[in-house]
């Protein structure tokens, strides 16, 4: 039988590592979270929970938070070039929980953050693994602050650049889908309630609702680390790339300054082969498994990766809780990734009778994904 009073060391205080934290401790796990940054802040500007993302949300004991400081999704109105209204879109929630809600990353990250903290999770700021050593009973791990600890398990969360997979599996580095993504937070007026998204042939935009004040702007286009915007000439860039575009889309642009928060970056992706784990080591969240945006899925397989992580774990030895995480975990977020790439490529498809074709199918395939992901994970 597993030893009692477990120790584990999860580096990276994101999403995937903060729910891992969080519902490690739940289980009575005693936990250090090791994030590199000085400060306990995120990075980027809006995330969207659809139904199998909101379940976890529970499972995490975080529900009602995040619903009370996100947008309950509406619906979305879809244009073609030209402008044309092709879909109005108003959705059905499930029983159990909305359809979708939207919230900003801090939001979010203040949340798990307090949750954690309420746990007795101890965040060690500006600080990172230097070396660790696996051995039979676990994992002793040197860290920059001139600690060496010993540790029942070690969480790699530490993102789409993780030195650790870079360590345990060298050569399994980010990459680029050969497309871009503007990213950029206006003010939200109260007669706003549907999203839209506008696809001018050269790049397709879509605005979402993040809570009463906020709405957030997403932009896809072609793009890669080769030709990045220089910082001045952003918000000139930005601005031309929505000109073909109204609605929604033509209020943002028209709120653009010269010193307006543009976040810009190539969307790629991260395709780790099974497993994500030696020993007593293992990789959850976009360290694993980046998925582009198109499904709105990355918070949430995060997530989902670190409440089966923690089941796996509940009664089980560290080595075979992790085969069985992998049994669990695997099929599920490559089916994610492989639907959530389709998308991207299609909504950048130049051949309109591809595209038209592919459009055709897509209710279908949407109610497919929504019906996989209802399966608890």
């Amino acid at each position: 039988m597993p030893r009692l009073n477990r120790n584990a060391l999860v580096v990276g205080a994101g999403i995937g590592g903060l729910s891992a934290a969080l519902t490690l401790a739940t289980n009575g796990w005693k936990v250090d979270v090791a994030e590199i940054k000085e400060e306990n802040f995120t990075v980027g500007v809006g995330i969207n929970h659809p139904a199998n993302a909101l379940r976890a949300l529970q499972r995490l004991g975080v529900y009602d938070e995040v619903a009370a400081a996100g947008y309950h999704y509406q619906g979305i109105r879809r244009f073609g070039a030209g402008g044309r209204l092709i879909e109005e879109f108003r959705p059905t929630d499930p029983p159990d929980v909305p359809f979708q809600i939207s919230m900003t990353r801090a939001d979010l990250h203040a949340i798990l953050t307090k949750a954690v903290t309420d746990r007795g999770v101890k965040l060690r700021l500006a600080t990172t693994w230097t070396d660790f050593t696996d051995g039979p009973d676990g994992v002793t791990v040197e860290l920059s602050d001139g600690s060496r600890n010993r540790y029942d398990i070690m969480v790699g969360a530490d993102g789409i650049r993780s030195p650790l997979r870079t360590r345990l599996f060298p050569g399994n580095d980010p990459v680029a889908t050969g497309y871009a993504c503007w990213r950029l937070a206006v003010r939200r007026q109260p007669d706003m309630v549907l999203s839209e998204y506008w696809n001018s042939g050269q790049a397709k935009a879509t605005v979402l609702h993040l809570n009463a004040e906020t709405m957030y702007l997403l932009v896809v286009e072609a793009g890669s680390w080769s030709h990045i915007p220089e910082r001045s000439a952003m918000s000139r860039m930005l601005v031309d790339r929505l000109r073909p575009m109204g609605g929604l889309i033509a209020y943002v642009r028209d709120t653009i300054r010269p010193d307006s928060d543009i976040h810009w970056a190539v969307l790629e992706e991260v395709f780790l082969p099974s497993p994500w784990f030696k020993g007593h080591v293992v990789l959850i969240g976009d360290a694993a498994h980046a998925v582009t945006p198109h499904l709105a899925q990355g918070a949430g397989m995060a997530m989902e990766d670190a409440i089966v992580l923690a089941e796996t774990l509940d009664g089980a030895e560290v080595p075979q809780a992790l085969e069985t995480f992998m049994a669990r975990r695997y099929e599920r977020v490559k089916y994610v990734q492989d639907q959530a790439h389709a998308i991207l490529v299609n909504e950048m498809e130049p051949d309109p009778q591809a595209k038209a074709a592919f459009a055709a199918a897509l209710g279908a395939r949407q109610q497919e994904i929504t019906a996989r992901l209802s399966v608890p994970a």
